[in-house]
C-alpha cells in the first residue's frame, strides 16, 4: 500500500493564480477603503519599517505619470491580451514561467479595476521603508506583477542555460564519443606505439 505524499498541495493548474492575485487584491483594497479614517496616519505592522497607509495613486507603477486614466486602461487591457497569448503559447511543462504569466496577469488585472471603476485611483497602502527612506507605496497587484516579473526572468535565465553533461559524459572529459583512451583517431589503434610497417 502506497502511503500518501506530504507536503504542500501542488497546484493543479498555474492559470489559477491570476484569479487568486486579483481576488486577494480586491479583498485588501476593499479593506482598506472600509477603514480609512483608521489610515489616516500610518499603521505600523513591523515597527516603523513596515506599515499601513492610505494613497491613492493617480499615475502607474510607482506614481509615475505616464498618460491619463483612458491610456493606462488600454496599456492594461492589451498587456492582459498579450500576457493570455503568452501563457497559452507556454509548453505546460514549464510551471515557473505559466505561474509567472498568470501572476502577473492578475496584479495588472487587480489595478486595472481601480482605474475603471473606482474613479480611476488606484489603492495602494503597502508602505516599506526606515525613517526618512521609504520606497514607493504598493499594492498586493504590485507584488503579483512584481514577483511574477522576477520569476519570469529566472525560468528565461534557466532555459539559457548550457545543460549540465552527466557524470562519465564522454564529453564532459573533452573525448569523443566511441573512442578510447589514449587511440589515435586516425589508426583506430589504441596503441601509441603502433605502427603499419
Amino acid at each position: 500500500m502506497r502511503r500518501p505524499r506530504l507536503g504542500l498541495p501542488r497546484l493543479r493548474s498555474p492559470w489559477l493564480l491570476a484569479p487568486l492575485v486579483l481576488a486577494v487584491d480586491f479583498a485588501a483594497k476593499r479593506l482598506v477603503l472600509a477603514n480609512v479614517d483608521r489610515l489616516a496616519r500610518p499603521v505600523e505592522v513591523l515597527g516603523d519599517v513596515a506599515r499601513f497607509a492610505y494613497v491613492r495613486n493617480p499615475g502607474a507603477a510607482m506614481g509615475l505619470p505616464l498618460g491619463g486614466r483612458g491610456f493606462l486602461i488600454g496599456v492594461s487591457l492589451l498587456a492582459a491580451a498579450v500576457l493570455a497569448a503568452l501563457y497559452r503559447r507556454t509548453d505546460p511543462r514549464q510551471r515557473l514561467r505559466r505561474c509567472a504569466l498568470a501572476a502577473i496577469m492578475g496584479g495588472a488585472l487587480g489595478n486595472l479595476v481601480d482605474r475603471a471603476f473606482y474613479g480611476g485611483l488606484v489603492v495602494d497602502f503597502i508602505d516599506l521603508g526606515i525613517g526618512a527612506h521609504r520606497f514607493y507605496t504598493f499594492n498586493v497587484a504590485d507584488m503579483g506583477v512584481t514577483l511574477g516579473g522576477a520569476a519570469l526572468f529566472l525560468s528565461l535565465w534557466r532555459e539559457d542555460r548550457p545543460p549540465r553533461a552527466a557524470p562519465g559524459d564522454p564529453a564532459s572529459a573533452g573525448e569523443h564519443p566511441g573512442t578510447i583512451a589514449g587511440a589515435d583517431p586516425a589508426s583506430g589503434s589504441s596503441d601509441p606505439g603502433h605502427r603499419d610497417d
